[in-house]
């Protein structure tokens, strides 16, 4: 019944407990031995006092983070007394519900000294006033089975409030896990489109100076024109790499080394400058994630290169290694000519095309790498400027045998 009502409203609980009390008031007064001012009639007047005293109080603060407190002490005994004194098992209810109490806030070693009391002042008022000794063990078992039921109810409630904790826990972690997963979807496509877009639109910014330029040096009208077909060209070649950006978005593979000498013949094509390119090892470890990772920094660091060092002869070399655990290396180096100051620190050197860039080209390459568990480099190197991508054996590779293994 108490853990019913600790279910319920506080309101309704507490009328219930009003309710109960009245019920044993009204058999305590109308029984055999009723409240008087001498003799048994004043015990049964004091005892009852006490234990309804106590049970108001009780009222006053019924919840189950209390711990044994006092009235519950003096409920149990005024109630176990009361039992012979009254000839009303009616006044049983005060001890039931001290025990019941006790081992719904306390665990049950706590909450035995409560039923003990309880069984003694029971046996105390069974010597004085003639009670029967089964009675007594009657209630003494009744009490026991009791307190071990509010001992079971409270672990019950306590192993539902854990769930219910970790429900939530869980519930909280899924969500940061979801929004983790969103903001590096987000990061991913942010970065795609970055090396998409910086890459073709640094191509037609260069195809529309230059045109510019031309037009007024009164330049031909086919060189002019040649310079605008290009500029359509470069503009079919980005959308034909935005769809490829988005296939590589919905996990469709990409050929790494074909896109690479697309990249660079393009760059010779488009910047008037050298360009070499070597790809040495297995050319299958240029694939899935790994693949993507070299095809993506080449781009960016070849647009960096038409930002900064326009008409610089660069150099692209991708070491996709040969034995099992062999690191996949990509270095990009640039040479400026003469003309042109070393390094991309400092002044930018193609200020209009340069003021394009919007400071995320190096972050995403550096990205790219960490997320395959690589390293990314970038910096001046003999009056140029070289990025060098590290990463590990695709997965999947087998590890490198140690030395002497004769597998």
């Amino acid at each position: 019944m108490l853990m019913l009502l600790a279910s319920l409203d506080r309101r309704v609980a507490t009328a219930i407990r009003l309710a109960g009390l009245a019920l044993i008031a009204v058999s305590v007064l109308t029984g055999p031995h009723q409240p008087g001012t001498s003799g048994r009639g004043l015990v049964v007047s004091l005892l009852f006092a006490a234990a309804a005293l106590s049970w108001l109080i009780w009222m006053a603060r019924p919840g189950n983070d209390q711990g044994v407190t006092f009235e519950l002490y003096v409920m149990a005994v005024a109630g176990g007394l009361l039992v012979e004194a009254t000839l009303q098992g009616a006044a049983s209810a005060f001890v039931f519900v001290a025990v019941i109490a006790a081992g719904l806030r306390v665990e049950l070693a706590r909450a035995a000294p409560v039923a003990l009391a309880g069984t003694l002042a029971v046996a105390v008022s069974d010597l004085l006033y003639n009670g029967s000794a089964l009675g007594l063990l009657a209630y003494a078992l009744g009490l026991a089975a009791s307190l071990l039921a509010a001992a079971n109810g409270r672990q019950r409630t306590i192993r539902v409030e854990q769930a219910e904790l970790l429900l939530a826990q869980t519930q909280r972690s899924q969500e940061e896990q979801l929004r983790a997963a969103r903001l590096e979807e987000s990061t991913r496509i942010a970065r795609e489109i970055h090396d998409v877009l910086a890459h073709t639109l640094a191509g037609l910014t260069i195809q529309l100076e230059a045109t510019g330029a031309l037009v007024e040096q009164g330049a031909d009208r086919d060189s002019v024109l040649g310079r605008v077909h290009r500029a359509h060209e470069l503009a079919r070649e980005g959308l034909m790499e935005t769809r490829r950006a988005v296939g590589a978005l919905r996990g469709e593979p990409v050929s790494a080394p074909a896109g690479i000498e697309a990249l660079v013949a393009e760059y010779r094509a488009t910047a008037d400058a050298g360009a070499e390119l070597t790809i040495d090892g297995d050319p299958a470890r240029l694939s899935g994630r790994t693949g993507e990772a070299v095809l993506r920094v080449v781009q960016e660091a070849l647009t960096n290169v038409r930002k900064h060092a326009p008409r610089a002869e660069v150099s692209v070399a991708v070491h996709a290694g040969q034995a099992p655990g062999d690191e996949v290396v990509l270095v990009v180096d640039d040479r400026p000519t003469a003309a042109q100051p070393a390094g991309h620190a400092g002044a930018a050197r193609a200020e209009g095309l340069a003021a394009t860039g919007g400071g995320y080209g190096l972050q995403g390459m550096r990205e790219r790498a960490q997320l395959l568990g690589g390293t990314l480099s970038a910096g001046s190197v003999d009056r140029g400027w070289r990025v060098e991508l590290r990463l590990p054996a695709p997965a999947g590779s087998p590890p490198a045998a140690e030395p002497g293994d004769s597998r």
